[in-house]
């Protein structure tokens, strides 16, 4: 049955970018709020290094839920290479840090520009590359195929 959908057209691209992003967006917030509040219970006067666990909570929450929300995603809709779109998705979201972290110091470099557009500028980078980084990791899997 799986070969018959995989056949049938059915290429997993949307799932992939939709599980993905809502994966990662999801956890990426629980790991913001359960850092915060481990700021406000263990750290409460922390000064800088008070950024440090909702900075690995965003972190963690991006790594593993865009990689378990694309995997869930394609498995629930029986699609072929689940698997290993998950793990070439969870190779690929390093770049995911990098872009983000790029934007994010040249962003906030631009003194002219005000925090609610600085705010959105980061949250559409995260957006698309929650959203590109599955469909590249999608795309090298399908292209896997075709070639063996």
């Amino acid at each position: 049955m799986v070969r018959q959908r995989a056949q049938n057209g059915q290429t997993g691209y949307l799932a992939a970018a939709l599980g993905g992003a809502v994966g990662a967006l999801g956890l990426m917030f629980l790991g913001l709020h359960l850092g915060i509040i481990y700021v406000k219970t263990f750290m409460p006067n922390a000064e800088l290094e008070g950024v440090i666990p909702p900075f690995l909570g965003v972190s963690a929450g991006w790594c593993i839920g865009e990689t378990l929300g694309c995997w869930v995603s394609l498995h629930w809709q029986r699609c072929w290479g689940a698997t290993q779109t998950a793990k070439q998705l969870a190779l690929l979201t390093p770049l995911g840090f990098i872009v983000y972290i790029l934007t994010l110091s040249i962003v906030s470099r631009m003194s002219e520009m005000s925090a609610d557009l600085i705010r959105l500028v980061v949250l559409l980078v995260i957006g698309f590359t929650a959203l590109a980084l599955p469909l590249l990791a999608r795309f090298w899997t399908i292209s896997s195929r075709r070639i063996h």
